[in-house]
C-alpha cells in the first residue's frame, strides 16, 4: 500500500470543512443570549421606581434597591422571545443583600406568541439577611410547545431592606446547554 501525503494548506482546509459542517449540523442551537444587563447606563431598563437607582460598583454600575414597601416589584427588562424551539429559559444574575428582613425573588414573565402570559417566580434563599455579592442562577423550563414572543424579568422584594442587582443574563437553550451557568 503506498502512503500518500497531503500539503498542509489542503489538510487545514479540509480540517476547517470538516469542522464547518459539523457546526452546520447541530443546526446554530447552543445558547442563544436575549438580553445583558450591566447597569453601567440606564439604557434598556423599564422604568425604575423610586427606590431603584444605578450607582457605581466595584465593576462598574450596579442596581441598588433600598426601599421600607412591604413589597416591591421593579422590572429590570423585556426582551423579544428566543428564536426556534428552545427548552428552557436561563436567568443569571449576581446579588448582594444588606438587613434584608424577607424573601427576594426572581421573577420572568412569559408572554406567549399564542396563550395566556404566565409568570414563574423563583426565591432566592443565599439572599438573606446581609450577604455578599452572591452569583444566582434561575432556570425556568418552557411548556411542551410554548413559543415566547416576549420576557419580561422582574426582581421581587417581600419585606423591607437593602439588596443590589449586577451582571443579569438571560439566554434561552436546550436544558443541557444551560445547566452550568453562564
Amino acid at each position: 500500500m503506498k502512503a500518500t501525503t497531503i500539503p498542509r494548506s489542503c489538510l487545514a482546509a479540509a480540517t476547517l470543512l470538516a469542522l464547518s459542517a459539523l457546526l452546520a449540523g447541530c443546526g446554530g442551537r447552543g445558547p442563544q443570549t436575549l438580553a445583558t444587563l450591566a447597569f453601567d447606563s440606564p439604557a434598556g431598563l423599564l422604568e425604575l421606581d423610586p427606590d431603584a437607582v444605578l450607582e457605581d460598583g466595584p465593576d462598574g454600575g450596579v442596581l441598588r434597591i433600598d426601599t421600607q414597601q412591604q413589597r416591591l416589584l421593579v422590572n429590570l427588562c423585556e426582551t423579544e422571545g428566543p428564536r426556534g424551539d428552545v427548552e428552557t429559559i436561563a436567568v443569571d444574575a449576581r446579588l448582594r443583600g444588606e438587613l434584608l428582613k424577607n424573601d427576594i425573588y426572581l421573577d420572568l414573565w412569559v408572554f406567549p406568541r399564542d396563550g395566556e402570559p404566565r409568570l414563574v417566580r423563583t426565591g432566592l434563599p443565599a439572599i438573606r439577611r446581609t450577604v455578599p455579592w452572591t452569583d444566582v442562577a434561575v432556570r425556568v423550563p418552557l411548556k411542551t410547545g410554548e413559543r415566547p414572543g416576549k420576557l419580561r424579568v422582574s426582581i421581587y422584594s417581600d419585606g423591607p431592606g437593602r439588596f443590589w442587582v449586577d451582571d443579569v443574563v438571560v439566554r434561552a437553550g436546550r436544558a443541557a446547554d444551560l445547566a452550568g451557568g453562564r
